[in-house]
């Protein structure tokens, strides 16, 4: 984070200072007079917008956050979350694109080192165990897509199990990760609702592991998802579970900035995509600090069409029987 200007970078250095050591009234009170310095630094008045949600200054953060994101309209730091938040605007029904992009070029070399020693994430293998509840583990699959493919934790998985197996993310240097393992026969850079919306091949599987906590409504991403499936393929998915919110939840965006959703919700908007849910498993997906984050683990089903239960016999043709000759 650099304005270009020296005394603006040493002011917020010094503000971060102040707040790492709790004096968030102190550290606002620099920034705002960085303001005089760099007046349309959008990385200056998300910094103020941060420090004044944490001082409790509600009214001084959302200015801030409003500000920020006229000054910088794509949202790279992941404003408009913290505003709705605040109660300042409606939650969104998916957090900004290039903010999760930046997330995760920015942790892409650490990953998989945090996740799974530092956070314990368990979810390759949990899905895994839930592809083979559903059908036989020695079973292959035709072709496969993994959706927010990450580093490809779930194609390494999957490989020897796919005839062919493709890979979307939107972060370009978790992409690049991926691409080094050279378990993917494709790869994607791309937001996951989109690249579905223009693919022509048809799946036996898609995989959504840790991709729906970025996404409030679900109905956009499962309907184009059970449009790319085959007959009978497979969509298996995880989300953080939104009972650990509260009864009666259904969908909530957390302080983490993801989205939680209940197990109800995800199997109803499956259904109206018209695919059937085959199995269902509450887990603990990983840590978040000294908290356990419980999900839920589902696959569903594009069930094959159904053959008709009867004839109707006002519409077959009758062949016509052959003379024979001399008749």
């Amino acid at each position: 984070m650099t304005s270009g200007i020296l005394r603006a970078d040493r002011r917020v250095d010094t503000a971060r200072a102040l707040s790492g050591d709790g004096d968030h009234e102190g550290a606002l009170s620099v920034l705002e007079q960085t303001l005089d310095l760099a007046p349309d630094w959008p990385d200056l008045h998300f910094l103020i917008g941060e420090t004044a949600t944490a001082g409790g200054r509600r009214d001084r953060a959302v200015a801030a956050f409003t500000r920020y994101l006229a000054l910088s309209p794509e949202d790279r730091l992941g404003a408009l979350p913290l505003l709705a938040l605040l109660g300042a605007t409606p939650s969104p029904d998916a957090l900004p694109v290039a903010y999760v992009a930046a997330l995760f070029d920015e942790y892409a070399p650490r990953f998989e080192r945090s996740l799974l020693v530092g956070l314990g994430y368990q979810g390759p293998e949990q899905m895994q165990a839930a592809l083979g509840r559903v059908r036989d583990p020695a079973a292959g699959f035709g072709a496969v897509l993994d959706l927010g493919c990450g580093t490809g934790l779930i194609g390494e998985r999957l490989r020897a199990r796919s005839n062919w197996i493709e890979g979307v993310d939107l972060s370009p240097a978790m992409v690049a990760q991926a691409a080094r393992k050279g378990v993917y026969d494709a790869l994607h850079v791309a937001e996951a609702t989109v690249h579905l919306a223009g693919e022509p091949r048809r799946f036996d599987l898609i995989t959504a592991a840790d991709v729906l906590i970025y996404l409030g409504d679900l109905a956009p991403l499962l309907t184009a998802a059970a449009a790319c499936l085959a007959d009978r393929g497979l969509l298996a998915l995880t989300v953080e579970a939104a009972e650990a919110d509260g009864p009666g939840i259904e969908r909530r965006l957390r302080p983490s900035r993801r989205f939680a959703h209940s197990a109800g919700y995800v199997a109803r908007v499956a259904a109206g995509a018209g695919l059937a849910l085959r199995d269902h498993e509450s887990v603990a997906l990983r840590r978040d600090g000294a908290e356990i984050v419980e999900g839920h683990i589902m696959v569903f089903e594009r069930p094959a069409p159904a053959l008709p239960a009867t004839i109707d016999a006002t519409s077959v043709t009758m062949p016509r029987r052959r003379r024979m000759p001399g008749r």
